[in-house]
């Protein structure tokens, strides 16, 4: 099973390494290399450090690390003869679905750096044994079901720089022992059933960073000491009935940027001493006047950005620097900069090109102002936002100068620039060009606009379509810009001082500094109980608070989850009303994926409401949704039968699919995509960019439904190139997504084809077999139908159906991955097909099949080769390179 050699030199390391990773239930057992020194299987990695031995000069290695993070397992447990491992540096066995103890031998293991067991399932108390890791420097058990007290023990861990223990179910008064912890940054043990005050023993603890205890039952005031924290970030003492007043003492946490001093009985004053970026203060009983912002110009209605370059003067006004080389980037530190955002995507299709592509600059020769001698540069689309703006019509200037196709000795200025630019969504100019509008290249330009702005948010977008100079690739054809001004058409009026009702207002309710904006807040997303109880859903003309429909997942039980994907949890909910059942789903999105998605898509609510008009019967109906910092919910419909995944390939699945269910399944996935492409719906065209089996769900009348909109676009045939990161797994995009070409709706045909081609074959798009090369369907379907065998795909299972209505699917699935996308038909003709309205042949093109596919046939006709090709679908010019090994 294990090829151990000499990694382990001991009998019982190897038997403990082995008995150790058997008990966590991996899907498939690892192997360990000859030379051990590093081995990843998947998402297993264990490591070893081999050293010489001075007895007989021997290389002796020994396990030092052993990750097995976010694997999702299950029924696995932690076996306690890990012990045996005693060089052990690190143990990351985070993210799974481990039920049991934590093994009170963990804590021989005096070698352990780092101990991460966070999002699991464990349960009972934290063993006080671990108080002997005296090597140990981070211990995350956050995110469990551990119970009891926090062992005094702990305090011993002399090294300990993190310490989680958040979420999760312990009790008892805080140990003061953890005074003793010198080193420690990181100090969480918020959302438990803590109780007491804050030992004094922690003012000891100078070198932390961030503090939270929110979410327990401690009472007293917030101790003096916590304002000698020096180094302090974040302070997180929300809902733990604290009372007194805020520490107001001079030069009070000068790092300090979070503070979430909510739900607590706090009382006095707002200290004016207090430097903070975001202060939460809700639900005290805070009196007074709110101090003056330490920023006073954050809310002065105007943006200046010098696009590319530095700090600037111009005009009188001070332009913002913007020189990130990143693809997002929310402004400086400064928060007086966090007032707007960048949004870059594309790549530039340039074996040379790197990061630096992205800022130009010309420092000489430049006619106008320096702002003009700096550009930011996309290969695609660039959008910038500006945020907390306060509702009317805005100037707004951009400025422009090409300083790229500039140059008269290499013949660059020969190349032209064709971009669009929108504000707000409208399109202001369209196929604009910087050097034809200013005459000359190195030539500075300006156009000016108005903008109006209702919902505190300015979004200026500068979009490639596809135009301009015609090179093999296009390398540097995407929009660029130098500045960017925005300035008020209005008259800014008001202060800071407080009315007698606002201060009342403030004694019983919430309270925010004048720099924390109410859209700022909205932004970083503060969820609380009362919002909980006032935010309705509807779900099958019925209402219910966004609390019931937690409270029918039975607070994101385990035992409710029916789904995992790539953003999140699914779980069943069951609520009942009126002596009426009712049963959906509800989607919790990790907040992780959520952040990369903001950035990768800052329409997410506007997109929202566009998906929740959709009303068809083989898409999933949305119900509703809600999304704030830490929590982001989709409820939508149930369904009983699950995903077409598990009923084709799940082995324990009991759902058996004859000819006619799969017929109707692949009708419907059909219906759902031209129900999409073509708008009929509301208006707008989408590409669902991720169909695959695991995102079709089937009712209990096997209906098949299209799920999971997490990648779909708004399709706009005027801006092709709206991206070209493709979404979902590899095996069931379409070729024009690695090769940069525009990105359609035949992307989608091109994925409907590859599921089709699974529904009837009953075989999964890529099938991993050991010892032997991977399967890979779309290479075989291609040789089948080349050989004029395609009706060998047929699953075997299937009896009782038509021969040549088979014959006719499986080869207009095989139209329909043509790797050219022209030559894919659309689903309004795919649908015409499968409904017998059109014959397969007026949909085929003459030269179907493709150039690729071509050379596939002559070189299978030639070596009678079964399979070529590659089991990554991006890696075309395989076939490419066969054909030139033959003569091609």
């Amino acid at each position: 099973m294990w090829l151990l050699n000499n990694c382990l030199s001991k009998f019982l390391a190897a038997h403990a390494l082995i008995k150790f990773v058997d008990e966590l239930k991996l899907p498939s057992a690892p192997r360990i290399t000859a030379d051990c020194r590093t081995m990843d299987y998947k998402d297993v990695t264990i490591r070893c450090y081999c050293s010489n031995s001075n007895e007989n000069n021997s290389t002796v290695c020994h396990v030092t690390y052993i990750s097995t993070a976010v694997l999702e397992l299950k029924g696995g447990r932690i076996d306690q003869i890990v012990s045996m491992l005693t060089y052990l540096e690190d143990l990351d066995l985070g993210s799974n679905h481990l039920h049991c103890v934590i093994p009170e031998s963990l804590g021989n293991l005096k070698s352990l750096v780092r101990l991460n067991l966070r999002n699991n399932f464990l349960k009972g108390p934290i063993p006080l044994s671990l108080g002997n890791l005296s090597s140990l420097e981070i211990l995350n058990l956050n995110n469990n079901r551990l119970s009891g007290g926090i062992p005094k023990e702990l305090g011993n861990l002399s090294r300990l720089i993190r310490m989680c223990l958040e979420e999760n179910q312990l009790t008892g008064n805080l140990p003061s022992e953890l005074g003793n912890l010198r080193k420690l940054v990181h100090l969480d043990l918020s959302s438990n059933y803590l109780d007491g005050i804050l030992p004094p023993s922690y003012s000891e603890l100078k070198s932390l960073h961030l503090f939270g205890v929110a979410g327990n039952k401690l009472n007293g005031q917030i101790p003096n000491f916590i304002s000698k924290w020096t180094n302090l970030t974040d302070l997180i003492l929300r809902s733990c009935s604290l009372n007194g007043p805020i520490p107001d003492n001079p030069g009070v946490w000068p790092q300090l940027t979070y503070l979430d001093l909510s739900f607590n009985q706090l009382t006095g004053g707002i200290p004016k001493t207090m430097n903070v970026t975001t202060m939460i203060l809700t639900e005290n009983m805070l009196q007074g006047s709110i101090p003056p912002s330490p920023f006073p110009d954050v809310t002065d209605d105007s943006l200046f950005i010098n696009c590319g370059g530095a700090n600037l003067s111009s005009d009188g006004k001070h332009y913002d620097s913007d020189t990130s080389v990143a693809k997002f980037y929310e402004g400086p530190e400064n928060v007086r900069d966090k007032r707007w955002a960048y949004a870059c995507s594309g790549e530039f299709l340039s074996s040379t090109a790197n990061s630096s592509d992205y800022i130009k600059n010309k420092t000489c020769g430049v006619s106008g102002e320096s702002l003009h001698e700096t550009a930011r540069l996309c290969p695609v689309s660039l959008t910038y936002y500006g945020f907390c703006l306060h509702k009317g019509d805005y100037n707004v200037k951009l400025h422009f100068a090409e300083i790229v196709y500039a140059m008269d000795e290499d013949y660059s200025s020969s190349g032209k620039r064709v971009f669009d630019v929108y504000i707000q969504g409208e399109r202001k100019l369209k196929d604009f060009s910087i050097k034809d509008d200013a005459k000359y290249p190195n030539t500075a330009i300006s156009k000016e606009f108005v903008a109006t702005v209702n919902d505190s948010l300015l979004e200026i977008r500068f979009q490639w379509a596809g135009k301009g100079s015609i090179y093999s690739k296009p390398l540097l054809n995407g929009p660029l810009v130098s500045g960017i001004s925005v300035t008020p058409n209005f008259t800014i009026t008001g202060g800071n001082k407080l009315s007698t009702p606002q201060i009342v207002g403030i004694t019983v309710g919430s309270v925010f500094a004048p720099f924390l904006l109410l859209a700022f807040m909205w932004q970083m997303g503060w969820l609380g109980n009362r919002e909980l109880q006032e935010v309705h859903v509807d779900v099958e003309d019925r209402s219910f608070t966004l609390k019931q429909i937690i409270d029918a997942t039975q607070n994101f039980s385990p035992d409710m989850v029916i789904g995992k994907g790539r953003f999140g949890v699914v779980y069943k909910a069951e609520l009942s009303d009126q002596n009426h059942q009712i049963k959906f789903a509800v989607k919790k999105i990790s907040p992780e994926s959520m952040q990369d998605k903001l950035k990768d898509e800052l329409h997410g609510e506007i997109f929202f409401k566009q998906m929740k008009s959709l009303k068809h019967e083989n898409v999933i109906q949305l119900f509703g949704g809600y999304s704030r910092k830490d929590l982001h919910l989709l409820i939508y419909e149930y369904m009983e039968k699950g995903s077409l995944h598990q009923a084709l390939f799940d082995p324990n699945s009991r759902i058996e699919l004859d000819w006619k269910v799969r017929f109707d399944i692949c009708l419907g996935l059909a219906k759902a995509l031209k129900y999409l492409h073509e708008g009929e719906g509301n208006g707008l065209k989408i590409l669902h960019r991720n169909i695959k089996a695991s995102n079709i769900l089937l009712d209990k009348n096997f209906t098949a439904k299209l799920t999971d909109f997490g990648w779909a676009r708004v399709y706009n045939q005027e801006d092709p190139f709206m991206t070209i990161k493709a979404g979902g797994a590899r095996i069931y995009v379409a070729p024009e997504y690695a090769l940069g070409q525009p990105i359609t709706d035949k992307a989608d045909v091109y994925s409907f084809g590859v599921v089709a081609l699974e529904i009837f074959s009953g075989r999964a798009s890529i099938e991993n077999k050991p010892n032997q090369e991977s399967a890979i369907l779309i290479d075989d379907a291609r040789i089948a139908h080349a050989k004029g065998r395609i009706y060998d795909l047929v699953d075997r299972r299937l009896i009782n159906y038509d021969r040549k209505k088979a014959f006719n699917i499986l080869k207009l699935a095989v139209i329909c991955i043509n790797p050219t996308a022209d030559l894919r038909p659309t689903m309004s003709e795919v649908v015409s097909v499968l409904k017998g309205r059109k014959r397969l042949i007026s949909i085929q093109s003459p030269n179907f099949l493709g150039i690729p596919e071509l050379f596939l046939t002559c070189i299978m006709l030639i070596d009678g080769s079964k399979t070529y090709g590659s089991a990554d679908p991006f890696a075309l010019d395989t076939y490419s390179f066969r054909a030139l090994n033959v003569g091609f």
